[in-house]
């Protein structure tokens, strides 16, 4: 099952906006205060693995579970955000129907809930599949955490050898990895690395934000590899992707996401200000377009103030995407870009 368009008829700043989303990848791009991660919270949030599932029962090795967060999403006004003010729909390939949802009355509660439009039985108000959404939470630096609990055994020896050879790889470093120390805390759940320069204590931001990627791909791959008939696939939404990584390893990570994504039936979307980031996924556009039977591998969305509402574009090249991106400021005149 995968995502192929998306229409928002109603949700704050969006209105009447049609889109549609990479069968692999999708950057969510645009300036501050363009609602990024609430559009990457509104493609998550219809998914859920209901009780009758068989994968319910398990846990990301990234924390968390399977079952799309609200909290990590939205943060609702009960000023602004009334029922019947957000109504979205979302339509698939594989023959399945359109799935609508809008916005009602949560009871005993001022918010809003996002339920299935039309439908009020419990059970009704989501679809079934595996959902990972990482949000800015797992930035939380280890050191800022009151309490830590580590754990050397929550990888198999095969996912430790993976893993080892992932991290180098995006990181572009040289220096053998020792071992790995899964990392668990109020805020976050990752995995450390110690070599014979330093311990997993000394691990930089980068390396912890990075760790928390690939936990979520091997609790996909475990997914695929323990219920092959139930797994379908899966959704991983990182929110800020590119944030405490250098450059050179944002377009590294961005060829492995290629890879899983494609090996293990994923749609993977994720918001960015990156301009090397943006210039490879621009990049890997061109290439993929080349060919009918990957054309939709991969999507940009560039999500631009118009008056007071955000217009969700695309096809938008990196050339455009830069320029409105870097602004330029001249005394009290600002150039502006149009995309």
């Amino acid at each position: 099952m995968k995502i192929t368009h998306i229409h928002i008829e109603r949700f704050r700043g969006f209105q009447n906006e049609d889109f549609e989303v990479g069968s692999l990848l999708t950057a969510i791009a645009g300036q501050n205060g363009t609602q990024k991660s609430t559009l990457l919270g509104i493609i998550t949030q219809t998914f859920t693995l209901k009780t009758e599932d068989s994968m319910r029962v398990e846990k990301p090795l990234c924390g968390g579970s399977y079952i799309s967060a609200f909290k990590d999403k939205f943060r609702l006004s009960p000023t602004f955000d009334k029922p019947k003010g957000h109504e979205w729909t979302i339509s698939f390939d594989a023959g399945m129907d359109d799935f609508t949802v809008e916005s009602i009355k949560r009871t005993g509660d001022p918010n809003v809930r996002f339920w299935k439009k039309g439908a009020r039985q419990e059970g009704d108000g989501y679809i079934s599949f595996p959902t990972i959404f990482l949000s800015l939470k797992r930035l939380v630096p280890v050191a800022e955490e009151a309490k830590i609990i580590t754990d050397d055994t929550l990888l198999t020896q095969e996912e430790l050898n993976e893993f080892k050879q992932l991290h180098n790889k995006i990181l572009i470093a040289q220096t053998p990895i020792s071992s790995a120390t899964t990392i668990t805390s109020k805020n976050k759940q990752s995995i450390g690395v110690s070599t014979e320069l330093y311990d997993w204590n000394q691990n930089s931001m980068g390396q912890d934000n990075l760790g928390k990627i690939i936990l979520a791909l091997f609790s996909f791959k475990r997914l695929h590899d323990k219920y092959p008939r139930q797994y379908k696939g899966g959704i991983l939404a990182i929110d800020e992707m590119d944030a405490t990584m250098y450059p050179a390893s944002q377009v590294e990570l961005l060829k492995v996401l290629r890879k899983y994504a494609s090996k293990l039936n994923l749609q993977i979307l994720f918001t960015t200000h990156s301009m090397s980031l943006l210039k490879a996924m621009d990049d890997l556009v061109q290439e993929v377009t080349k060919k009918e039977e990957t054309a939709n591998q991969a999507k940009i969305l560039y999500l631009k103030k118009v008056d007071d509402k955000i217009a969700i574009k695309q096809g938008v090249n990196f050339k455009g995407i830069q320029l409105d991106l870097n602004v330029v400021a001249e005394g009290n005149n600002r150039k502006k870009n149009r995309i």
